[in-house]
């Protein structure tokens, strides 16, 4: 007979968030990648999702459905519940695996704040718009695809054309790295804001996942991150 503790452990380590409730949708219990999910999802959001696919009886349903929160989008989920008191719910998570190994190629060393003054420059309308820049100038000069990095940021730039305020900040994501080829690279994050609501749209998505830029909307914000090479 095995221990209880084996299978919470193996849950825990499971790419997939695994969330429990009780039948009010407080939080019984959740897994690490739980957690991470709850940085872009209220937990009640995913209790509506169990709650909605639940199946009719005891028991457990699986559903193929596209779900994307933050930068992690989801394929299928399963519900499940064995009595009156606490129903739960898996999230499979869909890895691309072209965006996962990133191909260093057609590379060069440049300075981003450069290219982002670029796109600046040609995007807006500097006597209409004002615009707030945070800068963390100890980034160094890196190595990107400088055509795909200039048309990522244009696109993104691009919706807030007809803002009256535009934020843009630029810095490095603190204990977050990514593995490229057994290698640890940190990651910066471009954060764009403005006073008008705004979506992410399929064109800035496929060039974004072709820039190797990992792209979501947060808090009325649109975030890209993506590995400082140097």
């Amino acid at each position: 007979m095995y221990d209880d503790n084996f299978y919470k452990s193996f849950i825990n380590e499971s790419i997939n968030p695994f969330v429990l409730f009780d039948n009010d949708g407080k939080l019984v219990d959740f897994n690490d990648e739980a957690e991470i999910l709850f940085n872009y999802v209220k937990p009640h959001t995913i209790f509506e999702l169990a709650m909605a696919n639940s199946p009719y009886n005891f028991g457990f349903n699986r559903k193929y459905i596209n779900l994307k929160y933050g930068k992690s989008t989801f394929y299928a989920i399963v519900v499940g519940y064995i009595d009156d008191e606490n129903i739960g719910i898996e999230l499979y998570k869909q890895i691309n695996i072209e965006k996962e190994v990133v191909k260093i190629h057609d590379i060069e060393l440049v300075n981003i704040f450069s290219l982002i003054d670029i796109s600046k420059n040609t995007t807006f309308n500097l006597d209409t718009i004002k615009i707030e820049e945070i800068y963390d100038t100890s980034i160094p000069e890196i190595k990107v695809n400088i055509n795909d990095f200039l048309l990522t940021i244009n696109e993104c730039f691009s919706l807030f054309k007809n803002s009256q305020e535009f934020k843009i900040k630029v810095h490095l994501k603190v204990g977050e790295y990514e593995l490229i080829n057994g290698k640890k690279h940190n990651i910066i994050e471009i954060e764009c804001s403005g006073d008008k609501d705004i979506k992410l749209n399929i064109e800035l998505e496929k060039q974004a996942l072709k820039s190797h830029i990992n792209i979501y909307k947060l808090d009325g914000a649109i975030k890209m991150e993506f590995p400082m090479i140097l």
